[in-house]
């Protein structure tokens, strides 16, 4: 087994010059270095010594309403400079961030209330529906509107003075919870050293500086929105909070607001791309596109390259490893137009982390090109998870961090994903992962979306079923598409049911609730 020391990390560095450690400190340090735009919506604009001034005050009021440092301190709101107020502000006053996912269910937020257990939560005006759901909890926070006018009645004549409650690197200073698509969210605990690790990867590997302006397109309960605002501001970069609702409205965004990183997904990619006015010189100033949730197809990167003329990244990365661990960076991509499959890679392990491919039934590490279990060390690993003992002995092995994710490594060290560990099916004792069966099925013609689950099998121990929306003008029927995917796959991959519905189940991550098709509540089509 390799040894369990951890890689030296990478050091991020305030604009003083001297290494981060601590939240609080990135705004301290950038208010004092400029008075630049922090952030921009389409109403205002705020700059960084507004947000030093406002978190200083929160922190005073935070103090005097109670919050000790270890505190718990909330926020449930979508991006906006209050949120990175309350952020820093919580940090300035000692007590560990909570950012609550803003698209749960009333009752899934009164749960993760309940088990954070917070001081004081502060709710966005947007978000007031939920208020209710905050205030259902046993934890009877104190509640606070993050609506300026409210926000800034609440805080009073609190003195803009830092109390400066934080400790050291070492201290958890952020919970994010996950996702919890295999049950109840677990809440993630971060530290500051966490944190400076990951904004060390991103400030290094995109070129950000004082002159760059992100789009956060991301929320900030999400590890990277959250990972691009606080880097943002530990380099002085202009942050755009705007939601462009078409293509024709990104590209204009794009063009007037002179942005120079911007988050999409491949489909937003290709959508631009159709618009007349998006041709090459139309977007002189963006340097960097970060893509994810799908890989990018070698067309599509050609003709992305032709008209964007910019530089593209992906990556992987868990809330708990503190966000991306691989980078497939540009000249990998440049690679990817003549090696496509390159392109079907997470990259390779960034200098401050270890990966291992840990085969699940011996426990050593797989060869190369066999998929095991995705192991992670580095600065990068998560404290634990909150108030949960039992799940945080389960994540770690030796000190390394174990993801649940399937993947494989192969020679050049690219990280390819295959599943997640708890989708995987055992079929006759052989070893199925939806993820595979899914792209295939996805290259009907008729099929919009699809997941594959396991099912109990008396023959073979489980088989996979998988679960369709297909076109509106779709005949497809279960026995035509297993046949067909049997002229695909392996006949111990391809389905042996198959259920068609209207729409696959998800959570407010947009992920499919795999827990849900397995008990079958989905309403069928025929329905």
């Amino acid at each position: 087994m390799p040894p369990t020391e951890a890689p030296a990390p990478l050091v991020s560095r305030l604009p003083d010059g001297q290494p981060l450690t601590r939240i609080a400190d990135i705004i301290r340090s950038r208010a004092a270095a400029s008075d630049s735009v922090a952030m921009r919506t389409p109403s205002a604009s705020t700059t960084f010594r507004q947000i030093d001034e406002l978190s200083s005050r929160i922190a005073q009021r935070l103090v005097a309403s109670g919050v000790r440092p270890g505190d718990r301190v909330a926020c449930v709101s979508r991006n906006s400079p209050e949120f990175l107020a309350v952020l820093y502000g919580a940090a300035k006053a000692g007590a560990i961030a909570t950012a609550v996912n803003i698209g749960l269910a009333a009752d899934e937020v009164t749960w993760i209330i309940d088990d954070a257990d917070p001081r004081v939560v502060f709710v966005g005006p947007e978000e007031q529906h939920l208020e209710s759901a905050v205030r259902a909890s046993t934890a009877t926070p104190l509640v606070v509107s993050t609506a300026v006018d409210a926000l800034l009645e609440w805080v009073g004549d609190a003195p803009a003075v830092d109390p400066r409650a934080d400790g050291d690197g070492d201290q958890t200073a952020l919970i994010l919870y996950s996702s919890g698509t295999t049950g109840h969210p677990k809440g993630v605990m971060l530290t500051g050293h966490n944190m400076a690790q990951a904004l060390a990867a991103v400030q290094n590997l995109l070129e950000l500086d004082d002159a760059s302006v992100a789009m956060a397109p991301i929320p900030f309960f999400h590890i990277s929105g959250l990972g691009l605002a606080l880097v943002a501001t530990l380099v002085g970069a202009e942050l755009l909070a705007f939601t462009p609702s078409t293509p024709a409205e990104l590209h204009t965004t794009l063009r007037e607001q002179e942005v120079t990183h911007a988050v999409v997904v491949p489909t937003v990619i290709q959508r631009l791309l159709e618009l007349p006015e998006a041709a090459p010189g139309s977007l002189p100033r963006l340097r960097y596109v970060i893509y994810g949730a799908a890989p990018i197809t070698p067309d599509l990167l050609n003709a992305a390259i032709a008209t964007l003329e910019c530089r593209f990244v992906q990556s992987y990365g868990l809330t708990e490893s503190s966000g991306g661990v691989t980078i497939l960076d540009h000249s990998d991509h440049k690679r990817g137009v003549n090696e496509p499959h390159l392109l079907r890679s997470a990259g390779r392990a960034l200098a401050s982390v270890d990966l291992r491919i840990v085969d699940q039934l011996t426990g050593r590490d797989a060869d190369p090109d066999q998929p095991g279990e995705i192991w992670i060390n580095g600065a990068h690993r998560m404290a634990g998870y909150w108030r949960n003992p039992a799940a945080t002995e389960e994540a770690f092995a030796d000190g390394w961090l174990r993801t649940g994710d399937v993947g494989r490594l192969d020679a050049e060290g690219y990280l390819f994903i295959v599943d997640r560990l708890k989708d995987m099916i055992i079929s006759g004792g052989e070893n199925v992962y939806p993820a595979e069966v899914e792209r295939v099925l996805l290259t009907h013609p008729e099929i919009v979306e699809c997941a594959v689950v396991g099912t109990p099998d008396a023959r073979w121990g489980e088989s996979p079923l998988a679960v369709v929306v297909t076109t509106p003008t779709a005949a497809l029927t279960e026995a035509e598409l297993i046949a067909w995917s049997r002229e695909r796959l392996a006949h111990f991959k391809a389905p042996t049911q198959v259920r068609f519905v209207e729409a696959l189940p998800r959570n407010a991550s947009g992920k499919v609730l795999k827990r849900a098709l397995r008990t079958d509540p989905t309403p069928r089509k025929d329905q």
